[in-house]
């Protein structure tokens, strides 16, 4: 488990406690009389749900909390290994390149390992003790924020929040809005669980790691480092790029080691801060070129870079933020605002990460923006692939509609985001937006797709899937040429969801489609006249698309009016 796994587990968790309390809410509702709604019988139920909601939290998530923190002190003693693996690599390359090592001996060398791994142990306990006492936090604070909500409902209400869903969206709006914001730093600036968990994690990883290098280097007799930057670089801490140090931290060095500054003195003065991007490396000065500190350019550059930085960091949050109102939210209205804003601040956040990655070494690493499933439920689609059987694995995504997306299948936020905004519309176009058995929508790789195929609705399955080529192709009208409105967007999606009406209306009337080759039959029985039709009236089907015209020709007829009814619904 890496540190960003460990952060999303604090995420889900947290999720987990704000769903379980906005269930609560929307299961019971307050009961509306002539008078209004009976507040006081509502508020007892909700405090016996309150009751049973902290019982089960707290025996359901210390065992989670348990587990992860096993798993942290696991994590730290790997970073120290890795340290110790890769320096040594790095280290036996430059005695291949000229450097003499001179190992050292004594007493003080011993004591120097013995001290490093009580150190290290410290690390642990340190690490673990703070987030043991955060995730109490989390939970107490998941308690009061729903006891506040119980009572700040009625007060809504009283001054004219009008429904009971709008009454609770705003006793709940503070702690959507914030999140479980449990863990309060020294300048009184508060932060969620999983972002404190991250920010630990992360700094006791680094400090394993290079702990673990220290080690390394004193078995050598090594103590000179250089701090470089491994991803842009920090702002904060420019002026330490670039020179050297004596390590008396990790590498168990002292002054007499070189005329040189102590690291000691440097990380008192703030360098290697929680979430630093800078680190050292061993200097070896008969082989290293040293450029020197930053030019004034380059500091200038660093500062653009955090300016930037600091707006996308922005831009997430407000995104996180909404995301959960949108998410949350009992009235449909302050759903539909909060989807919108969401929408604008991820877009937003976006365009903000492009101007980032020139900053960036390891772009598979960063979080751009965040992920459309974003630890979404998994599930497995079961299709046909060359005639043969094959399991696509999935998972749900954060869109307002039922929809997946393969493993293998990577999109961007925005590029999703209108994808499901365009499956809402066409929904309204076909009068069923409020349907309780709408298909399941999975987007596949081509080679899962299997076919030549933007969309294929599949009617015994009731799920809808998606080439997702459909998403980064620059000529949308090329790969859809053979179909009516091939230059619009909608067009393919709108097809195939034609067919899962129709599959509706025959479901409603016949119970499950078992027998596809009965139910196309049945299909072509409906449409074989109303295409007739068409034609006595003078509609020439080849005007439809070129698709229609040869399924005229080979008779299936249900294919040709739907191709007729996307024209007539895009006016094509």
């Amino acid at each position: 488990m890496s540190d960003y796994d460990i952060g999303k587990a604090f995420e889900e968790i947290e999720n987990e406690l704000i769903d379980s309390m906005m269930r609560n809410f929307s299961r019971h509702r307050a009961e509306e009389t002539k008078e209004g709604y009976n507040w006081t019988q509502w508020q007892a139920e909700q405090l016996k749900a309150l009751e049973e909601y902290r019982k089960t939290n707290a025996q359901k998530f210390c065992k989670q909390f348990k587990s992860i923190n096993s798993k942290v002190e696991e994590m730290i003693h790997t970073a120290r290994a890795d340290g110790n693996a890769e320096q040594e690599v790095k280290i036996l390359e430059a005695i291949k390149n000229g450097f003499t090592p001179h190992m050292p001996t004594g007493a003080s060398t011993g004591e120097f390992f013995k001290v490093n791994n009580r150190k290290l142990n410290a690390l642990v306990k340190s690490t673990t003790d703070d987030l043991k006492r955060a995730e109490t936090a989390v939970l107490r604070m998941s308690n009061d924020k729903y006891r506040k909500a119980i009572f700040n409902a009625q007060v809504y209400a009283n001054t004219g929040a009008g429904t009971y869903e709008k009454a609770v969206d705003m006793a709940c709006k503070d702690m959507l809005n914030a999140g479980l914001n449990c863990v309060e730093y020294k300048n009184g600036a508060r932060h969620t669980l999983s972002d404190y968990a991250d920010m630990a994690i992360k700094t006791a990883n680094k400090r394993a790691y290079l702990r673990g290098e220290g080690e390394e280097r004193a078995k050598y007799g090594l103590s000179l480092v250089v701090v470089n930057s491994r991803r842009g670089g920090c702002p904060d801490c420019a002026k330490y790029i670039g020179k050297v140090f004596i390590d008396d931290v990790y590498s168990n060095g002292k002054k007499p080691d070189g005329d040189y500054p102590l690291l000691s003195t440097a990380i008192a003065e703030g360098l290697f801060h929680p979430r630093c991007k800078d680190s050292t490396s061993t200097h070896y000065p008969e082989l290293d070129d040293l450029s020197g500190p930053l030019t004034d350019d380059e500091l200038a550059e660093l500062d653009r870079q955090r300016g930037l930085e600091v707006q996308q960091q922005h831009a997430e949050k407000q995104a996180e933020r909404f995301d959960r109102r949108a998410k949350y939210s009992l009235d449909e209205d302050n759903k539909k605002f909060a989807k919108a804003r969401a929408d604008e601040w991820h877009d937003r956040a976006e365009k903000l990460s492009e101007k980032t990655r020139d900053f960036t070494i390891d772009d598979s690493k960063q979080k751009y923006y965040k992920s459309v499933v974003d630890g979404g439920e998994e599930k497995d689609f079961n299709r046909k692939n060359s005639g043969k059987k094959i399991t696509v694995k999935a998972h749900k995504t954060t869109g307002s509609n039922d929809i997946y997306l393969s493993d293998k299948v990577k999109l961007k936020r925005k590029q999703f985001h209108k994808f499901d905004k365009n499956v809402t519309k066409i929904y309204e176009m076909l009068g069923q937006s409020k349907s309780e058995n709408k298909p399941a929508i999975c987007i596949l790789s081509p080679e899962e797709m299997g076919k030549n195929a933007v969309a294929t609705y599949i009617p015994t399955d009731n799920v809808l899937t998606v080439n997702s080529a459909y998403f980064i192709t620059k000529n949308l009208a090329e790969l859809q040429k053979s179909f009516a409105c091939s230059d619009s967007e909608l067009s393919s999606v709108l097809h195939e969801l034609i067919h899962w009406q129709d599959a509706e209306k025959y479901r409603q009337k016949f119970g499950k489609i078992t027998d596809y080759n009965a139910y196309c039959d049945y299909l072509n029985k409906i449409y074989a006249p109303k295409v007739e039709k068409l034609i006595r009236s003078g509609y020439n089907i080849s005007d439809i698309s070129e698709y229609a015209f040869d399924c005229l020709r080979d008779k299936v007829m249900d294919e040709v009016y739907d191709e007729y009814r996307v024209k007539q619904l895009l006016g094509g």
